[in-house]
Formats: structure tokens, sequence, C-alpha cells
């Protein structure tokens, strides 16, 4: 098999390596008349680090480049800690100079495999190969051809049409400063971040530690140009960061000539290859910087597509070119949106938004000291063990139909647009899953009014029975009563009564105690209104379910009158994530470890995350009343249900629980389950037995 590979930079280069690994004969086509980068740096994570390390370059990578000790960030006026992590992600996190890298890879290709000065103009595809001709005249043939060309990429625009790039806005000042401009600041082997508003700086060793990579990202407005080349002014940089911490000012200070980048995005393809051409690196999924994965992703493409293609025997390319899309484009979209969502995070100029992504970054030091939820997915990752496994291995262990439905609806619940928008777009995005698939049962009334600046949901079957309070789930960040109207209706139609929504303060604008004063509030709303404790039924669901659990040991400890009974629908109750199903990912795609770690450290926001009106797990639960459990036995919050139980049992609490099989967490909210069904019959009558038979009013 011959393979062309269109682009001569790390991207291009690694394939060529790693197709010559997997006995692929191979030429690399670079436009430019030499092989030369712009001095700047780049990282290299564990991911993409034993790949190279596996090709041979480990002697060379550990000769020049420098090894990351800690992911240090600051805030960027007062240099205050913000974010601190030891990179234990499997392997070294090198930080090397771009050249040096580049270096590296062209010497380990023999001669004659690089051709510089070829601009590819045309691809020309038959049945047995691919011809590409260049501007030159030349023309080559392969057998596959590869488009490494970066952004702009001429492969993409022939498989794909011309295709508008995005411009995210915001430029970036870069420069190299020698080691000895720098020896009075005494600055160690990390990778240091300072994030502002709408700004933000990073710096770290590269090229044996010989040179200071700074790379400070401001809004597009602060400067002149959008060229890699374009060499800046430096008053305007110093503009740019006027007001920063004096240590920052002290390395802007020994700058001398400040390049400058702009950054351009795509969207992610559903689809990078056509025939016997396909695309790596920027050409298919160009990144935003801020988890340092531009190049990594593309050395990650090259080691899969040289396997499949290898072993392929030279037949079947095409096939071959399936399956390497296969495994690398869902892998390389997610980062891809990652990287673009944490733009907002880095670039926040809302000073009350700053606060609480400080407060948040502090709760992830307690809840997960080396960060393994927020990075470890992304660095840890074997990219060969991966290629390995069999294609679709990822996918749902449910066994029926229905309860395979359930959880691909919750897998593709969220678009790149809405991750955009953080948690703004994914509020939006869950009322919206919730409110266009399940509707409410007809034979309920609904109401909605408005409480306190909150709003209220109303679910009436019958106006004397019993009455559920039920708490809305969303891990604190997301859900309101109005998208809850399907799952309402159906319990208030359970139990033969009312069921009422109330509304409460969410994260991160307003963290923990704000949910457990209004879950509080709204029980005290009931009872002002006539309603006796003893006909109510708390309900919760997910994080909601543990909110529940708050709700009645708050109520006990200001005296309260109990409600007759509470019912928590797969609870999550352990806001320090150390229950033993929680990476239990295949059969859950909604409830994985990343989000779980984003709901409640925005939630936390640097509070004890193993308070008990936060963690009910670690609560008192004497004197509370009859608990009904409802858990899926394969999802990630089993453990927090299990140990609810537990726990309440043994303070004496009579408990009842329900485990469904070959579900998904709340499946309660999916009326097409035969087991959501079943569980609100249970919840109906789990409330006739604690509420007891009422009288027209509401009372015994």
């Amino acid at each position: 098999m011959k393979a062309i590979v269109i682009g001569g930079g790390i991207g291009g280069m690694a394939a060529a390596l790693s197709l010559r690994n997997e006995g692929i004969e191979v030429e690399v086509y670079e436009q430019a008349p030499a092989l030369t980068e712009i001095g700047a740096g780049l990282q290299i994570a564990p991911s993409a680090g034993r790949v190279l390390e596996r090709l041979g370059l480990g002697a060379e990578l550990q000769r020049l480049a420098i090894t990351m000790e800690r992911l240090q960030m600051h805030d960027l006026r007062t240099d205050r800690s913000i974010h601190s992590v030891s990179p234990n992600w499997g392997g070294p996190f090198y930080q090397v100079h771009r050249p040096d890298l580049l270096g590296i890879l062209k010497d380990a290709l023999p001669a004659g495999v690089v051709r510089l000065g070829e601009r590819a103009v045309g691809f020309v595809e038959d049945a047995d190969g691919v011809t590409v001709e260049f501007e030159s005249g030349h023309r080559a043939r392969g057998d596959v051809v590869i488009g490494a060309d970066g952004i702009r990429s001429a492969v993409r625009r022939h498989l794909f049409g011309e295709q508008e790039l995005d411009f995210s806005h915001i430029v970036a000042w870069r420069a190299l400063i020698p080691r000895e401009r720098l020896a009075h600041l005494d600055l160690p082997f990390n990778c240091e971040v300072w994030l502002g508003a709408k700004r933000s700086a990073v710096t770290y060793w590269v090229h044996a530690g010989e040179l200071l990579n700074f790379v400070g990202m401001v809004p597009a407005q602060e400067a002149a140009e959008e060229s890699w080349t374009a060499t800046g002014e430096l008053a305007a940089l110093r503009r740019s960061y006027a007001g920063s911490c004096p240590r920052l000012q002290a390395i802007i200070d020994e700058i001398d000539t400040p390049f400058i980048t702009g950054y351009y995005f795509r969207y992610p393809l559903e689809t990078w290859s056509r025939g016997r051409i396909t695309l790596l690196g920027d050409a298919a999924h160009p990144m935003h910087p801020f988890l340092a994965q531009g190049a990594c992703q593309a050395i990650e493409d090259g080691t899969v597509l040289g396997r499949v293609l290898g072993a392929s025997g030279g037949s079947e390319v095409q096939r071959a070119l399936a399956e390497y899309e296969g495994r690398r484009l869902p892998r390389a979209s997610r980062v891809q949106n990652s990287s673009r969502t944490l733009e907002h995070v880095w670039h926040m100029s809302d000073p009350a938004e700053i606060v609480q992504r400080n407060r948040t970054l502090l709760s992830v030091m307690e809840i997960d000291p080396d960060a393994e939820s927020i990075y470890g997915w992304v660095y840890r990752y074997n990219v060969d063990a991966e290629a390995r496994r069999p294609l679709g291995a990822a996918a749902a262990t449910l066994v029926r139909p229905e309860a395979q439905r359930a959880w691909s609806m919750w897998a593709t619940m969220l678009g790149p647009l809405d991750l955009d928008r953080q948690h703004h777009g994914i509020r939006e995005a869950y009322d919206r899953f919730l409110l266009e698939n399940f509707h409410p049962d007809p034979d309920v009334s609904i109401a909605e009014e408005e409480r306190d600046g909150l709003r209220c949901l109303r679910a009436t079957a019958r106006e004397s029975g019993p009455v559920v309070l039920h708490l809305h789930g969303g891990g604190y960040l997301v859900g309101s009563p109005g998208a809850s109207v399907g799952l309402a209706s159906r319990l208030a139609s359970a139990v033969g009564g009312t069921c009422v929504v109330p509304g409460y303060r969410r994260a991160p604008e307003h963290p923990f105690p704000a949910p457990v004063e209004d879950a509080v509030a709204a029980y005290e709303r009931l009872l002002a209104g006539g309603v006796d404790g003893s006909g109510v039924l708390i309900t919760g669901e997910s994080a909601a379910g543990g909110l529940a659990l708050a709700l009645a040991m708050r109520l006990r400890d200001l005296g309260l009158r109990q409600p007759a009974g509470v019912v928590v629908m797969s609870p999550m109750a352990d806001m320090a994530l150390t229950g033993a199903s929680i990476d239990n990912v295949d059969n859950d795609p909604i409830s994985t470890r990343p989000l779980l770690t984003q709901m409640a450290t925005s939630y936390l926001q640097g509070h004890d995350p193993r308070d008990p009106l936060a963690s009910p797990v670690y609560g008192d639960f004497r004197g509370l009343p009859p608990l009904l459990v409802q858990v899926a036995s394969n999802e990630a919050l089993y453990s927090d249900a299990q140990r609810v139980a537990d726990a309440a049992r043994s303070d004496g609490v009579h408990v009842e629980v329900d485990q469904y099989p070959d579900t998904v967490h709340v499946f309660q909210i999916f009326d097409f389950l035969p087991e959501a069904t079943a569980a609100l019959s249970r919840i109906g009558e789990f409330a006739e037995t604690v509420v007891g038979s009422l009288t027209l009013g509401g009372q015994r």
C-alpha cells in the first residue's frame, strides 16, 4: 500500500511515521519551501506522548522537551492560586518547542519521503487509487490520500466544498523568552495559567528549559492583525495586561517581539472521508487551545489510521477509512467540543461568574485532587488500547430495545451548540428534551404560578387526595418546574391527588444551601395553605433525591411537622462522589463522573462535600418518615441509593427499596418504559400505606 500525505506539519509527519511503522509506503507533500515553524510551544499529553515514544522518539523528547511538574491556575490580577493539580495521567506531560518536535519527526523519516514546495491543486480518484496533481505539474499516485494540511485544508475543500471558518474573536499574543532574562523570577517547570476578565495568559518552559513560551489570549479588537506571522506591537500587548499581577507583568516586561495568532474554529464534521481520501488533525477537527489538544489529536489520528490501513493489507481501503472514522471521530469531536466550551470558562467577564468559577475550581481540588474527572478522559486516553477494542464496544449493554432507546435519548440530549453556552445552554436543552419527549397525562389539570420570583407547577388529578411535593432533578444546575410536567402529572395520577413542583434557585448562580432553603420554604407554604404534613409525600429525582432527604432532615431539625413519607428516585446523595458505581459509564451515559463533578463542584463552590444537607449519606436519619428508594441496578448512582437505604435502616427508619434491572438513570421520566409505569404504581401504593385514607379536606 502507498499513502500520499498532504501537509508536512506535526500531524502529517507523525501520521507518516505511524503509517511506515505499519509497513505502508508514504510520500509527504508540503507546500512550504522549507520545513519551518514560527517559534512557539505546544504541549504533548500522555495520550499522544505514548504514541511518539512507541515510534522511537522518546529519547529525543526527553532531551529537548520539558516534563510539566504541575498545572497551576491563578487569578490574573492577584496571582492567588485558584486551582493546582499534579499531571498524573499515565505518563510524562511534555512541553516542547514546535520546531524541536517537527525536527524530531523529520529526522525519523528516511530521506526523500518529504517533498517541499509542492501545492496540491487536484485530486482524481478511480477504482484502483488516487492521483494528486500539484501546482508544479508533478503528479503522485497512491492507494489512499490523507489531508493533513491544516485548518484551511485544500483536501477538505475538495471533499466537502468551500466552508467558512468561524472566528472566535480571540487573538493570542505569543512570544519566547530566553531563560537568562527570567532568572530573577525562579519560575518552576509548571504550566502556569492566569485567568482574568475576557483574557488569560499561559506560560511553560520549552527547548530543554532554555525558553519560556508565553501565550496571552485577549479580545480580537485589542490587536491589529490576525496572522500567525504578524509581529505585534509590544505596547499593545502591555495594554492588554495592564493591571495584572506583578509576576505576570515581570514576564511580559522581558518580551521583545510578540507575534499574533487569530483563533478560528469549525464545528465537528459528520464524516471525514470520501472514497479513498480522508482527513486528520486540524483539517478534520481544528481545536480551540484550552485543552492543549491540537497536535495531540492529530498524533492520535495518525496512529489509528496507520493501524487500520496496515490491517487491511492494501485491500478494502474504504472499509479501513470507515473504521478509522468510527474510532476517531467521536473522540476527536468530544475533545473539539470541550476545548471550545472552555473558552467561556477561561474568559468570563461578569465578576459574579468569575467568583463562582474560582470557587468551583477550589471544590474540584477537594472532591477530585488529581482532576481526573476533568482531564483524565482527555490526557490518560490509551489510543493503542482503544484501537484494539472491538468497534462499538462502548455502546449500551442494556438488553431491551426500549431500554436502549432511553439510553440513546440520554446520550444524544446535548449538542455542541448547547455545550457552547455552558450551563445556560444545557438548561435549555434539558427542558427541551423533557417537553418534546414526555407529555402530561391528559386527565390531569395543569397550572403554573410564580412564588417569590420562582415558578411553581401544580398538577391535579383529584383535589381531595394526597399532596406530592416533588423536587425536580438536574444536578442543581438544570431542570425546572415547567419542564417536569410529564412526570408531575403522572405522580399526581399515581397517588390520586396533587403534585406540586416548586422552583428553587440553581447553581452556579445560587450555590448550597440556596436549594435547601427554597425547598423548606415550599414545604412551609403548603402548611400555611392548610395542608397537613401527614398528607404530604416528598419526592425527588437524581440530585433532587438528595435534596428531598436534606429537606426531611432540615424539617426535623427545625421542629416542623414531618411529611408522611419520602420517595427518592436514583438519588445523587454523595457530593464527594465516592460511590463505587459512579464509573459505570457503559450503562449510564448521563451520570458520568465528569458531569457529576461539574454539578457537585458548581453546587458546593468550596463548601464541605460531606455536609449532610449537601450529601445526605453522611447525615442522621433518625426521626425521618418512611422512605422508598427506587434505582436502576446498573446505573452510576446505584451505590448512592444503596448507601442511603443502609444508613436510613441503621437509624431505625422504615425503608423500602425497589431495584429495576436493564434500565437507565431516572427511568421514571421515560413514559414509554414499562418499569416507569411499575415504579409510579409502587409510589401510589407507598402513598396509600403511609398517608392512609383522607377525608375530602385532605385531613385524617
